[in-house]
């Protein structure tokens, strides 16, 4: 997950770890017997099924950020263009260049 440093490999990673920690709750659970053990399964799957949920609402998360971010650049973008109609000539084609690298477009 930090080789790739994606939304993505970092879910992967966080989900791999939430099965991990299942798998162990699960033979630590093996110990018990009757009721106990069932309950201790039980709340070890729910553990994982949070975490699993949790480690893929956080990607959604992050996807909704930075698509957000973006169209607020562009919003920004606009504004600026917006602003350099008002000028003329080289004074304009100048606003428009800074614009460009300032918003990266």
């Amino acid at each position: 997950a930090q080789y790739k440093n994606t939304p993505k490999a970092h879910m992967k990673a966080r989900i791999a770890a939430a099965d991990a920690d299942y798998a162990v709750a699960k033979e630590k659970c093996k110990a018990q017997s009757g009721n106990a053990k069932d309950v201790c399964i039980k709340e070890a799957k729910a553990v994982h099924t949070k975490a699993v949920v949790d480690a893929k609402s956080s990607q959604k998360i992050s996807e909704v950020k930075s698509d957000a971010t973006q169209d607020k650049r562009d919003a920004d973008y606009k504004v600026a263009l917006e602003k350099c109609d008002s000028l003329a000539g080289p004074a304009k084609d100048a606003c428009v260049a800074t614009a460009k690298s300032q918003y990266g477009k």
